[in-house]
């Protein structure tokens, strides 16, 4: 099972997005060992994907297809509502990936990081 795999059986549980379907990410397959159930709470709530190392392993995050199948397994899960989870998953640039319901579906995004490219023009 792969996230693309989960978008073909439940378009109507994703949000409408194109960027990620390029990404190789979508295609990793579901790992052993994780749960049926959704997570019930979060840890380290507030700490942005660069500074998780020094809370938490970051390497022991789910992969966005774990949390994409558990999206799809039970929708209306309390940890859905209001918050975007950290996954292990990252884009092509390496920028991590996290997964929440805006209400109208899963959201798939990417956490951009922050360098020396990002600016503001002045004149």
């Amino acid at each position: 099972m792969t996230i693309a795999e989960l978008r073909r059986e439940h378009p109507g549980l994703f949000y409408p997005q194109e960027w990620y379907l390029a990404e190789d990410f979508i295609h990793e397959p579901l790992p052993d060992g994780f749960p049926d159930t959704p997570p019930v709470r979060l840890a380290y709530e507030g700490i942005p994907p660069e500074f998780l190392h020094t809370a938490f392993d970051a390497d022991d995050m789910p992969p966005a297809v774990v949390l994409a199948r558990l999206y799809c397994l039970h929708p209306y899960a309390p940890i859905w509502r209001g918050r975007y989870l950290w996954t292990g998953s990252v884009d092509h640039l390496g920028q991590r990936i996290y997964v929440g319901d805006n209400g109208k579906g899963l959201e798939i995004h990417r956490h951009l990081h922050i360098t020396d490219e990002f600016g503001v023009a002045s004149w």
